[in-house]
């Protein structure tokens, strides 16, 4: 099941992310770095379009949303280490165009950590550039990538009922 966040799960949302992120193996010292931006408040829960996915009634993902002056970006998709690579990624993915959609997104803009490009690159996005820095002393190659948003299927128009005699004109 997704529903939207409560402010009250600001916290585990935190710890999720940041569990999420430290399963690459990152050194501590960047997890610190990044301790920030892997901060997820009440705030942000309010202010952004921030989605949780559950199993058996737990938390074990979460996607957010975020729009400025360029467009819409996938801020966050995060999955608990143990449920990766069993498809709640992929139905968060899902969950999250299916917004931007209904948002009026024609494109999802998402800075990719390194070890996440191959998902986002299965679920149709492709690589834009990439972000080089220094981080302590390393150097750090980040994908942006974009996401380009297909028009919502069609309704098809309703046909004769099944039986209803269709229009052959057999009686």
């Amino acid at each position: 099941m997704i529903r939207r966040a409560l402010p009250g799960e600001a916290d585990a949302l935190t710890v999720l992310c940041r569990t999420a992120k430290r399963h690459w193996g990152y050194p501590t010292a960047w997890m610190d770095v990044w301790a920030v931006q892997l901060q997820i408040t009440a705030q942000d829960i309010a202010e952004q379009f921030i989605y949780v996915g559950e199993a058996d009634a737990t938390i074990v993902g979460f996607y957010g949303l975020r729009r400025d002056e360029f467009g819409w970006h996938l801020e966050h998709l995060w999955l608990k280490p143990a449920h990766m690579g069993c498809g709640f990624g992929r139905e968060l993915f899902e969950a999250a165009v299916a917004m931007a959609r209904r948002l009026g997104a024609r494109e999802l803009h998402i800075k990719a950590d390194p070890n996440a490009e191959p998902f986002y690159q299965k679920m149709g996005a492709v690589r834009r550039e990439l972000e080089v820095y220094e981080l302590l002393g390393t150097r750090r190659e980040v994908p942006r990538m974009v996401y380009a948003i297909p028009e919502a299927p069609r309704a098809r128009p309703a046909g004769p009922a099944k039986g209803s005699g269709g229009g052959d004109g057999a009686t």
